[in-house]
């Protein structure tokens, strides 16, 4: 099978890809005929040394630039497009903005290829923090207080509008960015002010949440293998500050995505841990039940569950929250894949047959003529 394996972008979280794009390469090149298909603001190409982080630092000749069209893969060669490879799968890797918000989940849509990720309304819902929240809370699920603005609202009124409405400490988040760019925790209102003015660096909507001071961040996960939902184990990611920075998920462990430190299972209650599973069921069916999904979590002091964010293309694809189940790697993305490919090939657009044209040519040229002519 050829598996087109698409990463980058345009996003804040461009590097992030590039690395689950890399595992993703070394670890499934054995299982299939990975094609790399780096997405550079010129547009896509295909590396040479893929799996090496080298190739993606500094501007690189880009001799390989390929094109998705007619479902296939072309290079440019003496100004026509030549057939660089047939696609099975597009393996989505790409964290952030246009791949993960449903733009190039709509893309892949009009070629008709299957991709492994949710579709362009379930990914649309999952990058948006505000959309997410309002679905959360129509299935019933538990969310934290939180209030949503506009970027162009004054700071003052922002500031005044989010403390009144969530109180102090209050969390401002970017409303549709990722891996916790832009994302400060504040304990007074001139906190808040200066975090707006970060986060409004990084998206025009910002979001201000209630900030847990006693709490345990937890993870879980869902795919799907051989047509049913596979619920991942839940783990607790490890971080001396109360949220997980950029640094401390990425820098600080070596470029691992799943973090520098962790336990897994989760050391929470039983009642919890099965409360998070089946939220995790119910948020993954909601969006869209295809490809890994990774739905985070608070469990505050008291026990109480609250569902924090989805994300619909996690990083390292969460392929190792499924490891305790006996799962490699391979294992979970090649189900992801085959999923995929499968539901393509089940896929059957509604027909309805229609006589509206030829009875209005007919109506036309009949009722429509003016001097012997059809207006």
């Amino acid at each position: 099978m050829n598996v087109a394996i698409v990463y980058g972008g345009t996003s804040c979280e461009k590097e992030v890809s590039v690395i689950t794009g890399m595992q993703a390469v070394n670890a499934l090149s054995d299982k299939y005929r990975v094609i790399p298909v780096y997405v550079t603001e010129e547009g896509f190409f295909s590396p040479r040394r893929a799996g090496k982080i080298k190739t993606y630092l500094g501007r690189a000749a880009r001799s390989r630039r390929v094109v998705f069209a007619d479902g296939k893969l072309y290079r440019k060669t003496g100004g026509i497009l030549v057939k660089y490879a047939d696609v099975d799968c597009c393996l989505l890797c790409t964290h952030g903005g246009g791949g993960e918000n449903g733009e190039l989940q709509g893309f892949f849509e009009t070629q008709g290829l299957p991709y492994t990720s949710v579709g362009t309304e379930g990914s649309a819902i999952g990058m948006d923090k505000e959309l997410s929240k309002l679905v959360f809370a129509s299935m019933g699920l538990k969310v934290a207080p939180w209030l949503c603005f506009d970027g162009e609202v004054p700071k003052e009124e922002a500031v005044a509008a989010a403390v009144k409405a969530v109180g102090l400490p209050l969390c401002v988040k970017p409303c549709r960015q990722g891996s916790s760019i832009g994302v400060a925790v504040c304990a007074t209102a001139e906190e808040v002010g200066e975090a707006v003015d970060v986060a409004r660096c990084f998206d025009t909507k910002i979001i201000a949440e209630k900030a847990f001071t006693d709490f345990k961040e937890v993870n879980c996960a869902c795919l799907t293998k051989d047509g049913k939902t596979v619920v991942s184990e839940t783990e607790r990611p490890l971080s001396w500050r109360n949220f997980l920075s950029y640094e401390e998920k990425y820098l600080k462990s070596g470029g691992k995505l799943s973090g520098g430190g962790r336990i897994c299972p989760a050391d929470i209650g039983a009642e919890q841990t099965e409360k998070i599973k089946l939220w995790t069921k119910t948020v993954y069916r909601a969006l869209g039940g295809k490809g890994i999904i990774r739905v985070d979590f608070i469990v505050d002091s008291d026990g109480e569950v609250y569902v924090n964010e989805a994300n619909t293309v996690p990083g390292s694809l969460a392929a190792y929250l499924f490891s305790p189940l006996g799962m490699s790697y391979a294992d979970a993305v090649g189900a992801a894949i085959e999923d995929a490919v499968a539901r393509k090939k089940e896929e059957k657009l509604p027909e309805y047959d229609s006589p509206l044209l030829f009875e209005y040519l007919n109506a036309s040229s009949n009722a429509c003529k003016i001097g012997g002519k059809i207006i």
